[in-house]
């Protein structure tokens, strides 16, 4: 048994490495446990709205990454099946234009994460370190966690970010996350020569299949393609090679230059996820998670998996990470950590339970919107896509947008 830790963090991924960067600013040491033998990059890239970068000015990371990365100057989407185009200003300045100056930049998953770990003291971050599970005796007011290689610690405070597979969130008590039905692919493209896209997010709506692309650099470019999901994806999703000639068939019937993008990209970036839910009604966070957990708390996908119809995963996990060490650093003041007892886990878990309630109306809205245009997004039936391309982008689609980045 090693020695009892203040604050464990449970998984470095963005959600992680954010949630333990909000603590060091605001004078709160924890360990990091991530699974893997290094920083993950799955997943490529992350668009970056307003909402985050006023996460990552909180966190102070927002200027080592805005000079390397295209401000968008607005959302191009398109239906190739009717033809009709809706086109968002994101950084017009016109006079009375609701879409203005919305800063919004594509940013890669691991400049992200090395941009976080760097300012965390050194040892934050330990690797290789799998949950099996957690553990807390009625007697005790330490959570003790078991890793995968045998060894065993001990916490006072566990945050668990740990995904959509979250050993946290199985101990406490919530739902498994689902399956929506769908499935995402997305890829990078290197162009060393410089490319010639404009500083655009594209989108283009098919038959049953969305795809697009946005520039991150000069240089750089990264698409997406998101449909239904099928038998063989769970066969195919390890292999990037047979994932690219499933999503060129996919686009076969898209307009250039999505097939070029999808043939230029490495392999290494190529990658196909199931997109996860999990629905836990919003008066029902807190409450239906099981009771005598303690000083236990999640964030990010482990607490509310975000399809990327809306672009606000990584976002709201940025979110989460600030508002959590918001509410945890006016906690502390009243706990006497070097007498840990019942009495500082009732305080902890009290605050945990405010961390809750401040997210829970807002995160169960984006979740739902993204949820809903993300089916009609990718409409298969002439009723689906004459609802899409008429009634619902033209009225609704970019306000849900405008919305939630702005807050």
């Amino acid at each position: 048994m090693e020695k009892c830790e203040d604050v464990v963090v449970v998984g470095g991924g963005v959600a992680g490495l954010a949630t333990a960067l909000a603590l060091h600013r605001v004078g709160l040491k924890s360990l990091v446990l991530e699974r893997a033998d290094c920083l993950r990059t799955a997943g490529a890239a992350f668009i970056m709205w307003p909402n985050a970068w006023k996460a990552l000015d909180v966190l102070g990371v927002s200027d080592s990454l805005r000079p390397f990365y295209s401000q968008l100057d607005g959302i191009r989407g398109s239906s190739i099946c009717t033809g009709v185009c809706k086109n968002v200003p994101l950084n017009s300045g016109g006079k009375g234009d609701s879409s203005m100056k919305l800063e919004s930049r594509c940013i890669e998953r691991m400049t992200l994460l090395e941009a976080l770990a760097k300012e965390l003291p050194e040892g934050s971050i330990r690797f290789d370190s799998k949950i099996v599970s957690l553990q807390r005796d009625t007697l005790s007011p330490f959570t003790t966690l078991e890793l995968a290689d045998g060894t065993s610690l001990t916490a006072k405070i566990v945050i668990g970010c740990d995904g959509v597979y979250s050993a946290v969130a199985r101990y406490m008590g919530l739902p498994p996350a689902k399956s929506s039905g769908r499935v995402a692919i997305r890829g990078m493209v290197t162009y060393t020569e410089g490319h010639h896209f404009e500083k655009l997010m594209v989108q283009l709506w098919g038959k049953g299949a969305r795809a697009g692309f946005l520039t991150c650099t000069d240089k750089k470019v990264y698409w997406f393609v998101t449909r239904r999901s099928h038998p063989q994806d769970a066969e195919i999703c390890g292999d990037a090679e047979r994932v690219r000639h499933t999503t060129l068939e996919i686009v076969r019937d898209f307009p250039e230059p999505i097939a070029e993008l999808i043939k230029s990209s490495p392999a290494e970036t190529i990658n196909m996820a199931d997109l996860k839910v999990r629905w836990v009604w919003p008066w029902e966070w807190g409450r239906g998670m099981e009771k005598g957990k303690g000083s236990v708390t999640i964030v990010g996908d482990a607490l509310h998996p975000v399809t990327p119809d809306l672009g606000q995963g990584a976002c709201t996990a940025l979110e989460d990470a600030v508002h959590l060490s918001r509410c945890l650093e006016q906690a502390i003041k009243s706990v006497n950590m070097a007498e840990w007892g019942e009495a500082e886990v009732e305080k902890i878990e009290s605050c945990f339970n405010k961390y809750l309630e401040e997210r829970r109306w807002r995160i169960s809205g984006i979740a739902s919107a993204a949820f809903v245009i993300g089916l009609i997004q990718e409409g298969s039936s002439r009723l689906a896509r004459f609802i899409r391309d008429w009634i619902f982008f033209p009225l609704f689609s970019m306000r849900y947008i405008l919305y939630f980045v702005h807050n």
